[in-house]
């Protein structure tokens, strides 16, 4: 009897503990969870995953308003022509140029001026290409080889998106979604020499960029020469983002594709017609934000190089939603605004097409033989083998991984088959070297690659031959230099 009496007490006082303890978890439990379903915890919460969304989604935009910005910060006017008289240097703080062309750039504002008429002369003595952005960077035109004047000059006329009247003959029409834009164009001469580097630059100063309204008497062209000169043209990756978006925000017309991201840009404080004033709170989360934007870029950028080109390479050509779509991202499901964000993280002003009858292409490449990033303190060699199937010439350039851009403060950014001084092998392959200080010997094969963090490159083919396309030539791997 003692037994069965000590055995219930036992079962009853375990009973009870094990109640107790229940009722602690479950009262823990309950605290966590009103503790996270605090509205105010909440609300922060959301308004981070939405800055980081709102950041993707704003990216063209910011970075196109980056450049704009650069370029009246050297001093230009909306309708004035900057352009390179020699090839650029690291001072052309730009996502991923090229240091071989003669850039031309003019951004304009149709709300200003109405209408604008691009005059494009014909591509004699030197090639001409480029192409019409609006503010989002869709391509909306090819001008030049390959565009609608088929490089041999003629009028496009760029029309605001509320344009309702006539267009007038002779003129290519260009409707955007947007009243500001810009167009970026090359003058490629045939080769490095003095004459053919004046004859592309005579080529250039036959542009000209003007109000409809002034048709009858344009106003003199103005042309500012930015080589050597400090142009900083992309998209900073802090909390002064989303100054920037909002901005842009209410400079701009709203699309009807964008109208839900309106809902979620106001719960930021982005609103249209209304001042953008975040107050310190909204300031951290945006700086947590945007630093998580730009960890997710990154993320999406290592996954959208595989596959290779070549097999057993790590050479990568952008072809899915990009070129597809023709840069605007949008097909009859979905606007993809991540892969959007990595593109214009990455370049800007890209071409609408990248087929045989592209003007140009770009390989790029972020890792070594090994499959390990490029590092800047590391050296590298790469082998171009012969016969580089490149109409025109071919060039190497190295880029900052941090934001694309030339690396800073860097001696050479670039080296190109136009270059005389770079040594060949015997069977007319060429090694080119990258590191901080350029190899006892190989001054002329070399490109800089500063001392600290990550880098890449972009390999590119003026004029891509049939080699390139049926992959019958193969370009090399880099492979680090022990």
């Amino acid at each position: 009897m003692n037994k069965i009496i000590i055995g219930a007490i036992l079962i009853i006082t375990l009973f009870s503990c094990n109640q107790n303890s229940a009722d602690k978890t479950a009262d823990n439990l309950e605290n966590k969870s009103s503790e996270s379903s605090n509205p105010s915890n909440l609300k922060e919460k959301l308004k981070h995953s939405r800055a980081v969304e709102a950041a993707l989604w704003g990216m063209p935009i910011v970075a196109s308003d980056a450049i704009r910005q650069g370029y009246l910060n050297l001093g230009a006017q909306y309708n004035d022509i900057v352009y390179f008289s020699k090839p650029a240097d690291w001072k052309f703080q730009t996502t991923t140029p090229n240091a071989s062309t003669h850039y031309i750039y003019s951004a304009y504002s149709t709300k200003k001026d109405g209408p604008i008429v691009l005059e494009v002369p014909a591509a004699v003595d030197a090639g001409i290409y480029g192409q019409l952005c609006d503010m989002w960077d869709v391509p909306l035109a090819i001008v030049g080889g390959g565009g609608d004047d088929k490089g041999k000059g003629g009028k496009y006329l760029i029309l605001p998106p509320d344009y309702t009247g006539t267009i007038p003959a002779g003129y290519f029409p260009v409707r955007q979604n947007t009243y500001g834009g810009f167009w970026l164009l090359r003058t490629i001469p045939k080769s490095n020499s003095k004459a053919d580097q004046d004859l592309a630059i005579a080529l250039l100063k036959k542009i000209r960029l003007y109000p409809l309204s002034k048709t009858v008497s344009p106003p003199e062209q103005r042309f500012i020469d930015v080589s050597g000169k400090l142009w900083e043209g992309y998209p900073k990756m802090d909390e002064t983002f989303y100054t920037i978006l909002a901005k842009m925000v209410n400079e701009e017309t709203i699309i009807p594709r964008d109208m839900a991201m309106m809902n979620i840009l106001r719960s930021i404080g982005i609103e249209k017609g209304k001042e953008f004033k975040p107050d310190e709170a909204t300031t951290a989360i945006f700086k947590s934000a945007i630093k998580e934007t730009n960890d997710y870029i990154n993320i999406l950028l290592d996954e959208t190089l595989v596959p290779y080109f070549w097999e057993n390479t790590h050479w990568s050509i952008p072809t899915s939603t990009n070129f597809k779509t023709e840069f605007s991202f949008q097909d009859t499901n979905m606007l993809d605004y991540d892969a959007r964000a990595l593109a214009n993280f990455v370049a800007w002003a890209p071409p609408k097409k990248a087929d045989k009858s592209a003007p140009t292409i770009y390989i790029l490449s972020y890792n070594d033989k090994s499959g390990a990033p490029l590092a800047g303190e590391k050296t590298y060699k790469l082998h171009v083998p012969a016969n580089v199937p490149a109409k025109q010439y071919w060039s190497v350039t190295v880029y900052d991984y941090s934001n694309a851009c030339f690396i800073k403060e860097a001696p050479v950014i670039s080296l190109d088959s136009y270059n005389t001084k770079t040594k060949k092998n015997q069977d007319g392959s060429v090694d080119i070297y990258f590191s901080p200080n350029a190899p006892k010997g190989q001054e002329n094969n070399w490109v800089a690659t500063g001392k600290d963090g990550r880098w890449f490159v972009f390999f590119r083919l003026y004029g891509p031959d049939k080699a390139f396309f049926d992959k019958s030539w193969k370009m090399t791997d880099i492979e680090e230099v022990k």
